[in-house]
This record gives structure tokens, sequence and C-alpha cells, in this order.
């Protein structure tokens, strides 16, 4: 019997009916490593690997498995899921709930926008797996310190998402203290496994997770693909009256104004229009102004609005709309413009390509938005837009140079020659 046979054979019926419905023919090497490590030792894990490689499953697998096995050794919440998005939150929970459906695992998802009563249920009689913000877990612990023990007192496992987006920050630095205040009332360190894109220093971010958990921590090394890209860099100078112009009237177009309409955004628009695609800017005023301009251009052409927005200080209502209607069928056109908040791993089928607006702030958000494009068995393929002030005839070099350009080519270098990623 083969080692995927020997994992396969252990996951209980309804597991392996998820994967048959999936049309999956095989385990994936990041699945067995991960199953190998929860199965067969008491450490902690981390999964480093590429958007769309089966991460979630790999952990969750296993992880369910040995729940099922032995139901009487949780008297309290079985696995806390931490994530730094409630849309990402949202999105694993219909995921869950589907893998779940026949397993009598109850799932809870626990944030801003969930109703009291969903959380009072789980007060009253805690088990299964409790999905929570890091914001949301602080005021847990902060507001029910009484309930922990009871919450929490049979914890096996703390499963953090998109390790990447924490460490070195202080929401990372928040969970790790989180972390150590419910060992503290609950008398022991439950094992933790961690979920992140392809980092730049794999023990650096292992020890990261494991940090005052007592645990070794295991970094299988993510599988090497041979790297195939689809990139396009279009750099379009802009006239400063323009740009003051466009500046000044960002809230109208927010409102449906006049904008300030140039060569980059035109090429943006016939690089999207008819696809499924995501654009990508680095803040959220710049997402609700281009996503105002190409709806300005769609009605100046006389196309239908097929152009949704996503961040975070969208209502819960608009985001979960524009990640329906990603997802739900991939046969109709869709453009959603969006800020980090769909860098992550939300699920929104699948993308023709995706763009970006200037350069991305590092190489690993690079990755992660180029990798949103690509699945089922196509290269990844991303279209970047430049646009910067014409500079004026008599300006000095520093002021000639298109830095934001630079920028861009640098990160891609940074990974394509060096495979250089921040820790």
């Amino acid at each position: 019997m083969t080692e995927a046979d020997r994992v396969f054979s252990r996951f209980p019926s309804f597991i392996k009916e998820y994967i048959y419905s999936r049309g999956w023919s095989e385990l994936r090497d990041v699945q067995l490593e991960a199953a190998r490590v929860i199965f067969e030792t008491d450490n902690n894990l981390l999964i480093s690997s590429s958007t769309a490689s089966g991460k979630t499953e790999a952990a969750l697998f296993p992880i369910i498995t040995e729940i099922c096995e032995d139901p009487s050794a949780s008297s309290s919440v079985s696995v806390l899921y931490i994530a730094p998005l409630k849309s990402l939150i949202n999105d694993q929970f219909s995921r869950l709930d589907e893998l779940l459906e026949m397993s009598g695992i109850p799932v809870t998802h626990w944030h801003g926008d969930v109703g009291a009563g969903h959380k009072t249920k789980l007060i009253k009689n805690p088990e299964g797996i409790l999905q929570i913000t890091p914001e949301s877990l602080e005021s847990m612990l902060i507001n029910r310190s009484n309930d922990i023990p009871r919450l929490f007192g049979s914890l096996r496992f703390v499963v953090i998402d998109e390790v990447h987006a924490m460490i070195g920050s202080d929401r990372g630095n928040q969970v790790l203290c989180q972390l150590e205040r419910i060992g503290r009332l609950i008398g022991y360190h439950p094992r933790r496994v961690g979920l992140s894109a392809t980092v730049g220093d794999l023990d650096l971010t292992a020890d990261w997770l494991g940090a005052g958990s007592g645990r070794h921590t295991e970094a299988p090394p993510p599988k090497r693909l041979p790297l195939k890209w689809r990139l396009c860099l279009e750099h379009f100078y802009i006239q400063l009256d323009s740009e003051r112009q466009s500046d000044r009237h960002i809230k109208d177009a927010e409102r449906g104004g006049v904008a300030a309409l140039d060569a980059g955004y035109e090429f943006l628009y016939d690089s999207v229009y008819g696809k499924r695609a995501l654009v990508f800017s680095n803040s959220r005023e710049e997402t609700e102004y281009v996503t105002a301009t190409l709806r300005q251009i769609s009605r100046a052409r006389g196309d239908e609005d097929i152009f949704l927005i996503h961040h975070g200080n969208l209502s819960a209502s608009l985001r979960e709309d524009a990640e329906l209607k990603m997802k739900a069928d991939d046969t109709v056109s869709a453009v959603t413009c969006a800020t980090v908040t769909l860098e992550l791993g939300i699920d929104i089928g699948k993308l023709d390509r995706v763009a970006q607006m200037g350069a991305p702030t590092t190489v690993s958000g690079f990755l992660q938005r180029l990798g949103r494009s690509g699945r089922r068995g196509t290269p990844p393929e991303m279209i970047m837009v430049y646009r910067e002030e014409t500079p004026l005839p008599n300006a000095p070099l520093p002021e000639i140079i298109p830095w934001e350009l630079l920028r861009g080519i640098a990160i891609i270098d940074l990974y394509s020659k060096e495979r250089f990623i921040e820790p």
C-alpha cells in the first residue's frame, strides 16, 4: 500500500465522498505531507505553498479525521481557526459547511457581521470548529474571560490562515499573545497549524508559528514548479492638468460624475472588459476611483456594467454580493476592483486574468495577486498599468525616471531571477 493509499484509507467516508465529488484523482504532495505530520507526530505544522495548491484541505482533512476518530476527547471547541479577514472566514465557512454536512461537526463563524444568536449558541454549547478574526478573539478574551476554560478546555488544534500576512505585524503579535493567554487559561498549548503563501524564509516563519507553544514546528518545503507567467507592463504618461482634475473629482466619480479619463484607463478597460478578472489597487480610495472610472467608460461606450467592488470599508452585504457574483458562473463576465481583501484565499471561481494598477508593494503581494489567476492548468496572467505625470521639459533627471514602473520591474525580477520573497 502506498503512502497516498494509507492516508486516503484513514479519511472518514464523508471526506472521501468530498474528494470524489470534486473529481480529484489523487492527493497532492502538500496534502500527503500534512497528513503525515498530523497523523504521525505531535508537532506543529506550517503549510507553505502557492495559491490554489490545496492548503486548506491539506490541513482540515487530517484534523477532521482526528476529531472523528476520537470525538469523546473534545468537550469544548475542538479547532480554533483564526483568519485575518471576515470575508475569508465567510468563504471558508461555506466550504467547511459543505464538507462537514454529514459529519455532525458544527462550524461557527464569529466576527462583527455575525448575529448574536449564533454566538450565544456556541457559548451555551461549545463544540466543533470556531472560525474567528483576531479582533473578535481579543474581544472574547476580554469580555468572556471566565468562559475561556469552558470554551477551549479540550481544544486540540489552532489553525492560523494567511500566516504570511500576519508575521512581523502588530496583528501577528496580537495573535501570538492571544494564544499565550488561552494556553495559560486552559493549562496547555494545543497544536498549531499555519497556512501560508510561499515565503522567503521557511524556518523563520515556522519559528514564528511555534513561538511559546513548546512544540517543534515542521515545515515541509513547497514543491518548486516550473515558472511560467504571462505578464504585460504598460506605462502611460498623463497630463498634469488631467491628473489634477482627477484628484479633485474623485468623490464626483464615486457618485457617477465626470472623471478625467486617459489612455491608461482606456487600456485597462480594453484588457478586462468581457472577461472574468480582478483589478487590484493599493488603497481603498484608488479602488473606488478605478471602479467609478471603468463604469464611466462602460456607460460612454454603451456597454453593460459588469464592474464590482470589494474592500474592507464596504458593508458585508456589498462584499458578499461581489464574491457570490464572481463565483456563481464561470461563463459570465465579471470584473471586481479590489484591495488586499481579495489578495488572500477567498474562492471567487476561475479568472481569465488579473490587473494591477501601479506596482504591488511587496514580492509576496505580487505573487498572491498573480496567483489568483492561472488555475486549472493555465499559466497565471497579469496586466500591470502604470500612470505617471508627464515630466516638465526642464525637469531634473530624478523627476524624469519612471520610478513606479521601475519598482514593478524590480519586484518581478526579485522573484523570477532571485526567488526572493520577504520573510
